[in-house]
């Protein structure tokens, strides 16, 4: 009988366990508002932030998509606490299932403000906020249009990057060349 009871507890664990861990996976964000007409609201879907330093939004097969440095402010606020009688407020029974909201302030490329409301948990709205922050501070190499002046490594080789430099004669490691011979003459 012993047996039997081992693999009953067994099927049970099994069949108990895997929907507390989908529940406890909360990494699903909702668009409650904003400005964006092209996302409907109310819909649920993940939101992130790529290596290029977008803010991706996937719902269904579509995908919204807004580059960090045109984000002009971050905020989170949080939902309001249920009440009984509107007067005493009921903990949540689960505090990391708590909702808050994440504004997205933007201006597009015309130079058009805009919002983007997300309710999503604070745990992930907290990385949310710090991720666009560094996203924001860090500029990207390609974009920040480095000359060949401010690499050391120019000085002493030749690129293409840098063959104005040498064919112009800015360089002292060219200007010594070229004098060399004229010296010996």
């Amino acid at each position: 009988m012993s047996a039997f009871r081992q693999i009953l507890f067994a099927m049970i664990v099994f069949v108990l366990v895997p929907p507390a861990i989908v529940r406890g996976s909360n990494d699903t964000a909702a668009y409650v508002g904003g400005s964006v007409k092209s996302i409907p609201l109310n819909l649920i879907g993940t939101l992130d932030v790529n290596e290029r330093g977008e803010l991706r939004f996937d719902y269904g097969t579509a995908t919204y998509k807004l580059p960090c440095t045109q984000i002009t402010s971050t905020a989170i606020t949080q939902d309001e606490t249920k009440h009984i009688l509107r007067k005493i407020p009921v903990p949540s029974l689960l505090p990391g299932r708590k909702k808050e909201t994440l504004t997205v302030n933007y201006k597009d490329a015309a130079g058009i403000s805009g919002t983007l409301n997300f309710e999503l948990s604070a745990s992930q709205a907290s990385t949310l906020l710090e991720i666009i922050a560094i996203k924001k501070a860090t500029p990207d190499t390609a974009a920040s249009g480095q000359s060949g002046s401010d690499w050391w490594g120019d000085k002493y080789w030749k690129t293409t990057r840098n063959r104005t430099d040498w064919e112009g004669g800015a360089n002292p490691a060219s200007q010594t060349a070229q004098t060399l011979p004229s010296a010996n003459k």
